[in-house]
């Protein structure tokens, strides 16, 4: 798996004017089942139950990877929505940092 040491973090007020990719941007069924269906959960959990943080990576259409550090308030197979009814599509969620 890739590394996400370098990449640009950006504010999520910004991620309204931003082009997401189109294409699915884990291509491993199991990365992708571990990714979506328990780490995006358990951060939907700390998001409600906690107002608990997480540092979110996604894939520009550009191809840059960038991450945001924000409250993820809902996720599911479409969408990830975040505090403020932000949403990035979830096929663009490379990982996901507690």
């Amino acid at each position: 798996m890739e590394t996400f040491e370098d990449i640009r973090t950006i504010e999520k007020e910004t991620l309204v004017d931003v082009k997401f990719t189109k294409e699915d941007v884990i291509q491993n069924d199991d990365v992708r089942k571990r990714l979506r269906s328990i780490y995006l959960t358990k951060a939907e959990t700390l998001g409600n139950n906690f107002k608990g943080k997480v540092k979110l990576f996604f894939k520009l259409a550009s191809n840059e990877i960038c991450a945001v550090e924000t409250t993820i308030w809902q996720a599911n197979d479409e969408h990830v929505t975040l505090k403020g009814g932000i949403t990035i599509p979830t096929k663009a969620v490379c990982a996901v940092e507690f």
